[in-house]
């Protein structure tokens, strides 16, 4: 069964000899799949050409009114895809290289013609559109590749914007500096795995009281640091009422499991500092223990104090939080951070915490907060060799200093 005509090769002949439109037409008929339109008037061929699509052509050159040339000139211009052929005598050669070059000829033919060869270069025309059309395929899916690359550069460059505003919006909540205790020393440290995290630290000072909290959002990114910024809120929120270091992370704990996406909790650590005599109460909520290091007794202790993060659990009272006395006597730093200390991961997967924390600790015992912190995070990076790191990082250090 043949194709409809719409489906079809289609195939235009225009000469003014019927004898050779018969005899173009059964040939055509007969050896291919291709309709065949035909038309002895060229003005009229070029009428219809305009209305419906071809993909050949093939035109006489000496005609009335209308030559081959000009006819294939204007076949051009209503469609350009289409393939040109001009049958022309021998005495013509010269009208067929102007059609060359006026009317993009694709080629011509002398009569009298050669089926065979006429075969082969309707197949080369039908061969050679076949592949400007896929041709013309692949610059389009290229074009669309190219705009939608643009499309995702300039949402990257936007959405790269949007996180470096983020990242300032998320730095201005950190305190820009601890306050002045008679006796005590505060140093901090800050580093988001990605543009912003989910690690936070701030103070509140309330009856001769200074409260710290560090905290370490489960997860990273938005989710993280949309939940840092609750975490503010709810901090100085409860430190307004709280008396106690248990009390405030029972009430935190409850504001926060009521807040909280489903799924995300936080780990913290409260210290309160007594300003008056420097003495310490700690409270952990999952963070890891933090570290006094004591040079004047070459001692590293860890303080287990354990507890359940933050929003994890409703109904959780203060019962669920050990409030531990720390005493420090001069050169004694307190060290509290979160676990991308701890899990700081080198190029076998082992953790830093594992490997050099605690060697690293009593290497530096003696060291004040600040010089702590910087070496401690240095000794890290070292550990991770060059990796970009893998979670959020923060760290406070109190160091008394009399």
């Amino acid at each position: 069964m043949r194709p409809e005509p719409e489906q079809q090769t289609r195939i235009a002949l225009i000469d003014d000899d019927d004898l050779v439109l018969s005899s173009l037409t059964a040939l055509f008929e007969l050896r291919t799949d291709c309709h065949v339109v035909s038309f002895s008037d060229p003005l009229r061929a070029i009428e219809e050409l305009g209305r419906f699509p071809v993909d050949i052509v093939i035109s006489d050159f000496l005609m009335p009114e209308l030559n081959g040339v000009d006819l294939l000139k204007q076949v051009k211009r209503l469609q350009p895809e289409t393939a040109r052929i001009l049958l022309t005598g021998f005495a013509d050669k010269q009208n067929a290289i102007r059609a060359i070059n006026e009317a993009g000829l694709f080629q011509f033919l002398e009569k009298p013609w050669d089926n065979e060869q006429l075969l082969m270069v309707i197949r080369n025309a039908l061969q050679q559109k076949s592949l400007r059309r896929q041709l013309a395929e692949k610059v389009r899916v290229l074009d669309r590749l190219v705009k939608d690359h643009t499309d995702l550069a300039e949402r990257q460059k936007s959405l790269e914007e949007d996180l470096e505003t983020a990242a300032h919006v998320q730095r201005s909540l950190l305190p820009p500096c601890f306050p002045e205790i008679e006796g005590l020393r505060i140093d901090s440290f800050y580093r988001p795995s990605q543009a912003i995290g989910g690690d936070y630290f701030d103070f509140i000072r309330r009856k001769g009281q200074t409260w710290i909290l560090v905290s370490d959002v489960s997860g990273h990114g938005v989710q993280a640091a949309l939940s840092s910024m609750l975490i503010k809120a709810i901090f100085h929120e409860a430190g307004s009422v709280a008396e106690e270091p248990a009390q405030l992370f029972a009430e935190m704990n409850a504001r926060l499991n009521r807040f909280l996406p489903e799924g995300i909790y936080a780990a913290a650590a409260a210290v309160c500092v007594d300003e008056r005599n420097c003495t310490i109460r700690l409270v952990n909520a999952g963070l890891p223990y933090p570290f006094v290091l004591r040079p004047g007794r070459n001692r590293l202790d860890e303080i287990p104090a354990p507890g359940l993060p933050l929003g994890m659990f409703p109904g959780v009272g203060l019962e669920a939080y050990e409030v531990r006395s720390i005493e420090l006597t001069a050169g004694d730093v307190l060290l509290v951070a979160s676990d991308g200390l701890s899990e700081t991961q080198g190029e076998n997967g082992e953790f830093f915490e594992d490997r050099q924390l605690r060697q690293i600790l009593n290497e530096l015992n003696g060291s004040d907060g600040s010089e702590l912190i910087a070496n401690l995070t240095e000794s890290a990076d070292r550990f991770r060799d060059g990796r970009r790191p893998t979670d959020d990082l923060a760290i406070v250090a109190l160091t008394r200093t009399n």
